[in-house]
């Protein structure tokens, strides 16, 4: 597969924050942009600059092509994590399919001697390695609007009255969906570092039992964090999860930062 040299995820500084300590990643879920975070950034202390990331054919990329391949996807969003210029600690918070980028990118900074995220966040995905996607997946993408709503949520009574606009809001959905189904866990160590569970207590995607899984495959396994709703709590519990993504931080924020 021949990929353009352009594409590749870009970070979005969702703050401007050049004094604060700890920059934060945080990585959309499947089929949004980076604007889906912009509610973070007033409810996030001074102490962390919120950033995200920009993938192409979604959000305002939405006219590029997707790229539906985790390993190439993963290994490209790590490069901007790990930014050179930038010596501040950081974090990666990844939700959905947001979440496998995250942990694979994380991997991959560990492969290749890399900075290692001061806390890995993962929210509303099954943990990788128990071949979760290939079951739960498919039965959702033949089962119509419902199958759809239970991966995003509400949809406007507008993108379902015009076919153009439901199908350029579902592409990008499609294209993460595909990039899931094509994952492969290959195993390697458990990564040494601290990890933060979330997930909606009624999530119909992701039951808990394969969040918990997650912990599988860290040296410091946690307990999951459960708020309201289901697999896009976090349209509505945002306070609530950031403020304890924050205490998190605070937590890890003076760990020396790992290395590979």
């Amino acid at each position: 597969m021949t990929v353009a040299a352009s594409a590749v995820p870009q970070r979005v500084v969702l703050a401007a924050r050049p004094q604060a300590a700890l920059r934060l990643y945080c990585v959309p879920p499947a089929g949004a942009g980076p604007d889906c975070y912009l509610r973070w950034a007033p409810l996030l202390p001074p102490w962390v600059e919120p950033c995200s990331v920009a993938l192409p054919g979604r959000g305002t990329r939405s006219a590029e092509p997707s790229l539906t391949d985790p390993a190439y996807l993963s290994a490209r969003l790590a490069a901007v994590l790990d930014d050179w210029a930038d010596p501040r600690p950081f974090a990666v918070f990844g939700h959905s399919a947001g979440a496998l980028l995250a942990y694979e990118a994380t991997r991959h900074l560990r492969r290749t001697h890399g900075r290692l995220p001061s806390l890995l966040a993962l929210s509303s995905l099954s943990a990788p390695h128990i071949d979760a996607y290939s079951a739960g997946l498919p039965p959702r993408l033949t089962a119509g609007l419902e199958g759809i709503r239970e991966l995003v949520g509400p949809i406007p009574e507008q993108l379902l009255a015009d076919a153009r606009l439901m199908a350029a809001a579902c592409t990008p959905l499609l294209a993460d969906c595909l990039l899931l189904l094509h994952y492969r866990h290959r195993p390697e160590p458990p990564l040494d570092l601290p990890l933060a569970l979330y997930g909606g207590e009624q999530d119909p995607v992701t039951p808990v039992q394969e969040l918990r899984a997650w912990n599988d495959l860290v040296t410091t396994p946690t307990r999951a964090q459960l708020f309201p709703g289901g697999h896009t709590y976090l349209q509505t519990g945002t306070k609530a999860l950031v403020d304890h993504l924050t205490g998190a931080l605070d937590t890890v924020i003076n760990r020396p930062v790992a290395t590979a």
